[in-house]
Order: structure tokens, then C-alpha cells, then sequence
């Protein structure tokens, strides 16, 4: 894999690259399953499972789906691509829950983001905006993390 990963890094569009990375850890993840991937893998899977979500329709796509049981992972892969403007606008959504705990759960957490979202309808409208708006790139960054740890990818 670790061939793949540089072998991607290298093609000029960033896009592009990022999709090749991205397509080689979600086979590893079809083929093994989530907790078998490393740490740094997993980074980049939360990361493509957190931009398609808010794309496909924001927070509340995210926490209705498989992906929104990742949110603490997520927190942690923005961390580490150093998403500092992403990472506080998904912690301020994760601190709108009781005591800031997503359930892993996928009913419970339906039902606690749906909770959520009738009380709280401008607050999580207003983070959606910000997330699109923070002005980072999330695949330059995480393009940037892929070649500070290409070793990570085995």
C-alpha cells in the first residue's frame, strides 16, 4: 500500500490524489474492517467520511449516518492535519450533545441529533455555514499529513 499512498502523492491534482489515497484506505477498510486500520489511516478515512457527509447535507447527514459514530476520531484527524478552524466548529456541534458524548449508538444518536437539531435549529445551520467556511483546505492538509507520515501507510 505504502507504494499506492506515494505513488498518488506524486500526480499533479490535488484532487485526484487525495481520491487515489482515499480509494486504497477504504479498501483496506472493506477488506479488514475500521479497527484494523492504523492510526494514521484511520485519520484519513474520518477525514473523506467527514467531507463527504457535510457535503451530501451537513451535520445532520453526518450524525445519521455510520460515520457519526467517527466523530471522536474525527475531532482527532483534524488535529492532526492541524484543521484548527474545522476541528472547532465539529467540536462546538459534539459539545451541543449532553455532556459532549456522540453515541456510538446509531438510534441514540439519531435521536439525540434530532433532539438536538429542533432546539437548537440556527445553531447547527450556523455550524454548517462555518464548517463550509472555514477557508481551509481539508485535502491540501491532509495531503500534506499523508506525506510527513508516508511511512504510517503499510
Amino acid at each position: 500500500m505504502n507504494m499506492e499512498i506515494q505513488a498518488a502523492l506524486e500526480v499533479a491534482d490535488e484532487t485526484d490524489a487525495f481520491l487515489q489515497i482515499t480509494d486504497v484506505i477504504f479498501d483496506k477498510k472493506a477488506e479488514l474492517g475500521y479497527f484494523e486500520l492504523n492510526t494514521a489511516e484511520k485519520s484519513i478515512y474520518c477525514i473523506d467520511c467527514l467531507s463527504r457527509e457535510m457535503e451530501n447535507g451537513g451535520f445532520g447527514q453526518l450524525f445519521h449516518h455510520d460515520s457519526g459514530a467517527l466523530v471522536n476520531d474525527m475531532l482527532e484527524a483534524l488535529e492532526k492535519i492541524r484543521a484548527k478552524n474545522t476541528l472547532e466548529v465539529v467540536q462546538q456541534v459534539v459539545n451541543f450533545f449532553p455532556a459532549a458524548e456522540v453515541p456510538s449508538d446509531e438510534e441514540e444518536r439519531i435521536e439525540a441529533f434530532d433532539q438536538l437539531a429542533s432546539e437548537l435549529v440556527d445553531e447547527i445551520a450556523s455550524c454548517d455555514d462555518r464548517f463550509h467556511d472555514t477557508g481551509e483546505n481539508l485535502v491540501e492538509l491532509t495531503l500534506k499529513f499523508v506525506a510527513k507520515n508516508v511511512a504510517e501507510f503499510r
